[in-house]
């Protein structure tokens, strides 16, 4: 059997149990599924005040037993449970923000994380973690870059316990150990890292009274989630700190972008500007952006920011290209 069949028929086989355990507890799919995830690393199955009841308990075993899981091999165990997640966020009619971020976009990312992040022990924050898709794929990517070496500690906010929780068991899959809280990343933060990763939620802030302390807040009605993010960024980057950012087109361009990049080039240094193809996004208000940007500090801004424009990223073509552009801008950058 190749390999897609066989991840195939282990996905089948694995929701099957965990939409046997879902109709036991009666709980949302992503909720029955970090469950049977706790319950097959520790390989037991969990009751509490009687459920599941025990004839839940023993299908249940019966079906574990079928699956084997302790043969599964690590990439094994995370390509099922990522598979998994997406049909949970999907079923359980979750925000198209709590979507994990495509692994290319990870990719895209990790050029200029390994190219601008020095290599030594730093802190590296997701303020929107979501499922933690992404915060996870450029660590173990950039670690494949380092000849195995993870520089960093690792800590991932967001306001949703649920999606922590899927997180928690994608970083136990994934061998990764991440530092979890669960607040609004408009708060004050628990950690002031050396960098920052995220995909920016798009949408309205709903706190107006906490949106109060943002310069960037808007005049009349709720303010912009992904624009106070940005500030909030800023304000607890470490000095000379990296942030690597997904962001909506609109917040560069048009009315936002007139407020809100002059802004931001007065409190940072600008690295890098990188439109991704439009076809990589369901509607115009989805297109998204990579924003790089260093905190003020001891560091000097680049010579000149790199602007371009990725039109596919399907082909190993577009990749290869980015990276000769980001090298060359890299070796003129602080000339």
């Amino acid at each position: 059997m190749n390999l897609m069949n066989r991840i195939e028929e282990l996905f089948s086989q694995t929701l099957d149990a965990v939409q046997c355990l879902q109709d036991a507890l009666n709980v949302p799919l992503a909720e029955a599924l970090t469950e049977t995830f706790d319950n097959l690393e520790n390989g037991d199955i969990r009751v509490e005040m009687g459920a599941p009841d025990q004839a839940a308990v023993d299908q249940l075993k019966e079906k574990y037993a079928a699956l084997g899981y302790d043969h599964w091999s690590s990439q094994q165990k995370s390509q099922v449970y990522g598979l998994l997640m997406l049909k949970a966020i999907n079923d359980d009619g979750r925000d198209a923000n709590q979507m994990p971020t495509p692994p290319i976009m990870a990719t895209v990312l990790t050029l200029f994380m390994d190219k601008l992040l020095p290599k030594k022990k730093q802190l590296l924050l997701d303020p929107a973690l979501g499922s933690g898709n992404l915060l996870f794929t450029v660590t173990k990517q950039l670690a494949q870059e380092n000849h195995s070496v993870n520089y960093f500690d690792l800590v991932g906010l967001d306001n949703d316990e649920e999606m922590l929780n899927l997180a928690d068991v994608g970083a136990h899959l994934a061998g990764l150990d991440v530092d979890f809280y669960c607040q609004d990343a408009l708060t004050p933060w628990p950690v002031k890292p050396d960098a920052v990763v995220s995909d920016m939620p798009i949408g309205f802030y709903a706190n107006d009274a906490n949106a109060q302390n943002f310069d960037l807040r808007t005049k009349e009605g709720h303010s912009y989630s992904h624009v106070l993010m940005v500030e909030q960024i800023v304000k607890n980057l470490a000095p000379d700190g990296f942030a690597f950012l997904l962001v909506p087109q609109s917040m560069l361009t048009g009315q936002v972008g007139a407020d809100f990049m002059p802004w931001l080039a007065g409190k940072v240094h600008l690295q890098a500007i990188v439109q991704l193809p439009s076809r990589l996004f369901q509607s115009k208000i989805g297109e998204k952006s990579i924003l790089v940007f260093q905190n003020h500090g001891q560091s000097r801004p680049p010579k000149e920011v790199l602007l371009t424009k990725l039109d596919n990223l399907k082909s190993e073509e577009s990749l290869v290209g980015l990276n000769i552009k980001l090298n060359e801008w890299y070796t003129k950058r602080d000339d």
